[in-house]
């Protein structure tokens, strides 16, 4: 029998790591158990997995293709907007299901 896979497998995987003061391109990344203060972060139409991740004073820069016709897109900008609002909380994965 397969051992299931790990949602961040898939990922560049980033763990128990402090990020201060940087800008971080968030896509393609898993981020479990970090903390990101005083951060930009920059967040596209790319997947990113987190985990029990804690922002503190982080800016967040959206650059999201939102596109014609496609409800897929308007969902994931929600989730990617939800994701946001939990920030000293927020863990999941955005982007392709």
């Amino acid at each position: 029998m397969q051992e299931p896979q790990r949602p961040e497998s898939h990922f560049s995987t980033h763990r128990n790591r402090n990020f201060i003061g940087q800008t971080m391109h968030l896509a393609g990344h898993a981020f479990i158990d970090c903390a990101f203060d005083s951060c930009t972060l920059v967040l596209t139409n790319g997947p990113v997995f987190t985990k029990n991740v804690r922002f503190h004073r982080c800016n967040f820069r959206l650059e999201y293709d939102i596109l014609w016709s496609d409800p897929k897109s308007r969902s994931q900008l929600r989730q990617l907007l939800d994701l946001i609002d939990g920030a000293p909380d927020a863990g999941g994965r955005i982007g392709d299901d």
